[in-house]
C-alpha cells in the first residue's frame, strides 16, 4: 500500500475523529522512507499521536528514517517507550536519537536499557559525528580465524542482528582484523576450510577517528559495500556500509552547496534569526567590502577621460570574470572533494585552466568587439571621444584578460586553501565571485589608461 492512500488531510482527520485502529490499518504496509516523508509535511503534535500508534519495530525505522527532524517531537516520547524503540534500532540510528536529547533525558533512556546496550551506545556517543566511529555500526559478524566456514556459518546463522549483515569478518585470538569475506562468497567455499583461507586478506579500513570525507573516498575509490573499522591497535571495532557513506556523500554535498551559497546554515535547523544572521553575515561582509574596492575601481574608470562610453562595459566585463572564476572553482572544489587533484600535477591543472581561459575569453572577447564596434557605430548616436576601433580592442582585450586570470585564480584559490587544511568550498560563492570582480574592474581600468594613453 503507498502512503498516496493516505494523505495528510486524511489523516489530521482520522486523529481528530480518534479513529487510531484505521490509521494504523491503513500503514500498516506502508514503507518507512515513505511515513517519515509524509510525517514532514505534519505538525509536531500530529507526530506525537502517530508513533503512539505505531508499534516500537515500525517506530524505530520512521525514526531512523527522519533522523534529523526527530528533535521537535521525541522530547515527548516516554523514556521508556523511548527506549523499547531504540533497542529496535541499528546502533548507530540509536546514538544519532539520543544524541538528540539533552544530557539528563538521555540518562533516563540509557539506565533503560542493558548494561551491554548501555556501553555500546556510550562507546558510540564518544566518537566524533564526522569521523569513522561516529558513523559505524559496532554490529558485526566477526570469528577467529581458525573457525571452519561450517563453524562460521553456523555462528552467522544464530545471530540477530538489527542491522543487515552482508560480510564475515576474520580476526585474531586478540581481535585484530586479518580480512573479511561477503556471505554470497562464503557459502560457496568448502565447508573445512578455514575462515582465515578464504577472506580477503590485507583489506581496506578505517580508523574510528578517520575524517567521514576521506573514508567516503575510500568507498567510491575501491567500489566497497562494507568497510571495517579498527582502533589504532588495528582491532577491529565495527563496520561502515555503503547507506552510512551515502549519508556522507549527501551531508558534505549540502556542506560545500552552503559554502558556495554563503548561507553556513543549510542542513542547520536553525529558528532563531540572530543564529542565522551569525552564520551569514560574515559571508555578505566580506562582500560588501570587497564590492566596496569594485566600486571604487569602477569609480576611477568613471573619472577617465571619455568614460561616458567606456563605463557601460564594466558590468559585462566583470559578470564574464565572474561566472568564469566560478566555473572553475566548481570544477575544481568537486576535484578535490573526489581526491582527483593531486599536488605532483599542479603545474599541468594551472596552465590547463590558463589555456581554457584564454581560449574562452579570446573567443568572448571578439564577439564582445564586434558588438560594441557595431553598437556605437550603427545603432547609438554617440559621438565617442576616442576612435571606436580603439573601444573594441579596450573591451576585447579585458575580457580575455579577465576571463584568463578569472579561470586561473579560481582554480588555485580552492587548491591553495585545501594545501592550508581549510576547507576549499569557503573559496566559492561571495569570495571568489567579488574577489574576481574586483580583478576584472582593475584589469579594465589598467586596459583603459593603457590604451587610451597610445
Amino acid at each position: 500500500m503507498s502512503v498516496d492512500a493516505l494523505n495528510n488531510e486524511e489523516i489530521k482527520k482520522l486523529l481528530t475523529e480518534k479513529k487510531y485502529d484505521i490509521i494504523r490499518t491503513r500503514l500498516a504496509n506502508t514503507d518507512p522512507a515513505d511515513l517519515a516523508d509524509m510525517m514532514d509535511e505534519l505538525d509536531a503534535g500530529h507526530i506525537e499521536q502517530i508513533f503512539g500508534i505505531l508499534d516500537n519495530t515500525t517506530a524505530s525505522e520512521v525514526m531512523a528514517e527522519m533522523e534529523s527532524d526527530v528533535d521537535e517531537f521525541i522530547d515527548a516520547i516516554p523514556p521508556k517507550r523511548l527506549a523499547a524503540i531504540i533497542q529496535k534500532m541499528a546502533p548507530d540510528d540509536a546514538v544519532d536519537i539520543l544524541n538528540e536529547l539533552n544530557t539528563e533525558e538521555k540518562e533516563k533512556v540509557l539506565l533503560l536499557l542493558t548494561s551491554q546496550e548501555q556501553h555500546k551506545l556510550r562507546q558510540l556517543s564518544s566518537y566524533e559525528d564526522d569521523s569513522g566511529g561516529g558513523i559505524m555500526t559496532p554490529e558485526l559478524c566477526a570469528v577467529n580465524g581458525d573457525f571452519t566456514v561450517e563453524q562460521t556459518i553456523n555462528n552467522l546463522a544464530k545471530t540477530n542482528f538489527t542491522d543487515p549483515v552482508n560480510a564475515v569478518f576474520a580476526v585474531t585470538a586478540d581481535k585484530k582484523l586479518i580480512g573479511y569475506i561477503h556471505i554470497s562468497k562464503l557459502i560457496s567455499q568448502p565447508r573445512s576450510a578455514k575462515i582465515k583461507d578464504v577472506v580477503e586478506p590485507n583489506p581496506v579500513y578505517a580508523m574510528v577517528d578517520e575524517d567521514q570525507e576521506s573514508i567516503a573516498l575510500k568507498f567510491m575509490k575501491y567500489d566497497l559495500h562494507v568497510m571495517p573499522v579498527v582502533n589504532e591497535n588495528m582491532v577491529l571495532v565495527g563496520r561502515i556500509t555503503a547507506d552510512d557513506v551515502m549519508d556522507v556523500i549527501d551531508e558534505e554535498a549540502a556542506e560545500d552547496l552552503a559554502h558556495m551559497a554563503g548561507a553556513p546554515d543549510i542542513g542547520i535547523h536553525e529558528d532563531s534569526p540572530f543564529s542565522i544572521v551569525r552564520l551569514r553575515l560574515p559571508w555578505l561582509l566580506i562582500t560588501m567590502f570587497t564590492g566596496m574596492l569594485v566600486s571604487l575601481v569602477v569609480n576611477r574608470i568613471i573619472n577617465l577621460n571619455g568614460a561616458e562610453t567606456m563605463a557601460a562595459f564594466v558590468p559585462v566585463i566583470l559578470a564574464m570574470g565572474g561566472n568564469t572564476g566560478m566555473q572553475a572553482t566548481a570544477v575544481t572544489v568537486r576535484n578535490i572533494a573526489l581526491g582527483e587533484i593531486k599536488f605532483n600535477h599542479l603545474m599541468g591543472v594551472f596552465a590547463r585552466e590558463l589555456m581554457v581561459g584564454a581560449m574562452m575569453g579570446c573567443v568572448c572577447g571578439i564577439i564582445a568587439a564586434v558588438i560594441v564596434y557595431i553598437n556605437l557605430s550603427l545603432l547609438v548616436n554617440i559621438k565617442a571621444t576616442y576612435p571606436i576601433v580603439k573601444l573594441c580592442m579596450i573591451v576585447g582585450f579585458s575580457m580575455l584578460t579577465a576571463m584568463s586570470f578569472a579561470a586561473f585564480s579560481g582554480t588555485i584559490m580552492p587548491i591553495m586553501l585545501n594545501r592550508f587544511k581549510i576547507d576549499p568550498a569557503v573559496a566559492s560563492g561571495p569570495f571568489v565571485t567579488t574577489s574576481n570582480d574586483l580583478s576584472a574592474s582593475l584589469i579594465y581600468l589598467l586596459m583603459c589608461t593603457v590604451l587610451l594613453s597610445i
